[in-house]
């Protein structure tokens, strides 16, 4: 008779430990999706400027162009490079994500200074804006040059995988 209670406690306890790893299995699989979401937003985001600096890279190629269109794009690029660091969350690299994302386990090892080239980005971006307004284009190609290496290129090599 006295074993009844010790059964109700262990199936108690039971039950309460398939509650606690349920939930928290729930909760392993929500901040993976959230990492997935955060993967998805910086791509779209990556796209985004990508998708500025190939017009903006068609100007200076022909030599010829809408600088005030220009200095706008510029101006994307360096609102969006200040949001880049808060789609990067900790668990979002290629070795948590393989296949999906092309971060290096780099990032979170130097954060501070992943940071710092999207700063850059912004900065040289910036001065890409800067050079539109005044609307010398010898300037602007060279001020284009430089985001793409200090900016851009700079944090490619640093803390992103090659593309395949």
């Amino acid at each position: 008779m006295k074993r009844a209670p010790a059964l109700r406690l262990i199936a108690a306890a039971a039950v309460a430990t398939a509650a606690y790893l349920g939930v928290h299995a729930i909760a392993g699989t929500a901040k993976a999706d959230d990492l997935q979401g955060d993967i998805k937003a910086r791509q779209a985001l990556m796209k985004q400027i990508g998708a500025q600096a190939k017009a903006i890279y068609a100007v200076v190629d022909a030599k010829s162009g809408d600088m005030a269109d220009m200095q706008k794009r510029a101006l994307l690029i360096q609102a969006d490079a200040a949001k880049i660091p808060s789609l990067f969350p900790a668990g979002s690299s290629a070795s948590d994500f393989p296949g999906k994302t092309h971060a290096k386990p780099e990032i979170w090892q130097d954060f501070s200074g992943f940071k710092q080239t999207a700063a850059t980005l912004g900065t040289e971006a910036g001065k890409l804006a800067d050079a539109a307004k005044s609307g010398d284009m010898t300037a602007f190609s060279a001020q284009f040059d430089t985001m793409g290496e200090k900016g851009c290129g700079s944090c490619h090599k640093q803390f992103r995988l090659p593309l395949k």
